[in-house]
């Protein structure tokens, strides 16, 4: 979890967000979430699963973390956390306070996400799928609505741009409805810089995509996200 030659937060992470932030930065309604299934994508630690399945909807999470033995995985995504919490508090310029009163409600909920992702699992672990991209076990059109959390576009010095390309198709092969990606900056509040190239050779696909504003901004500049429409 050292930064080592990675700018930024530095190495990928298990993160743990709760229900009511992935609801505030996929602009989700209840209608999003009960049109039909849902896939989480990568869900990490998140509570949003236990969250959505709560209000009714149909919903799958994928992460190769999930490979990891259970209690193994919840111990890494609590160490992941209080790694994310210090960062955010050694580096007060990159963040925005509004969803999160400070350092101590972050790090409070956060880890309240990973209680939820926890106990929801151990329940509906059939629901909870090891899968890396850009190779889905799910058949094309499965879901309705895909949502991807801070994986593309985040982490730019892991993934060149044609791993995002690829990503990005593979999650568009299994929706039926949109693709939401959030944010579209990385962890130094930098945005992705080949972010109009993806869009231009996906239309070429026949994709359609836009960029959409949300009302919840944490990474400063980061109140984005990309929608993605199927061919």
């Amino acid at each position: 979890m050292t930064g080592g030659e990675y700018r930024g937060l530095g190495d990928i992470i298990v993160t743990a967000r709760p229900f009511d932030e992935y609801a505030a930065m996929f602009d989700l309604r209840d209608d999003d979430l009960l049109a039909g299934p849902v896939l989480d994508c990568p869900a990490g630690a998140s509570g949003f699963a236990a969250g959505a399945r709560a209000l009714g909807a149909d919903v799958t999470a994928v992460d190769p973390q999930y490979e990891c033995g259970h209690d193994e995985l919840v111990a890494r995504a609590r160490r992941d956390t209080a790694y994310g919490n210090r960062y955010v508090r050694e580096n007060p310029g990159t963040y925005a306070w509004g969803f999160f009163r400070d350092e101590a409600d972050h790090l409070t909920r956060r880890m309240a996400a990973v209680d939820a992702f926890d106990s929801d699992r151990r329940v509906h672990g059939d629901r909870y799928v090891a899968a890396t991209l850009p190779h889905l076990p799910f058949d094309d059109r499965a879901f309705h609505l895909v949502l991807s959390s801070h994986l593309l576009f985040v982490y730019p010095d892991h993934f060149p741009y044609d791993d995002h390309l690829g990503f990005a198709r593979e999650m568009l092969r299994v929706a039926s409805g949109e693709v939401r990606i959030f944010p579209l900056v990385d962890t130094t509040t930098a945005p992705w810089p080949h972010l109009t190239r993806l869009r231009a050779d996906l239309e070429g696909e026949g994709v359609r995509s836009e960029v959409r504003r949300v009302g919840y901004e944490f990474i400063r500049n980061g109140g984005e996200m990309l929608v993605l429409h199927p061919a």
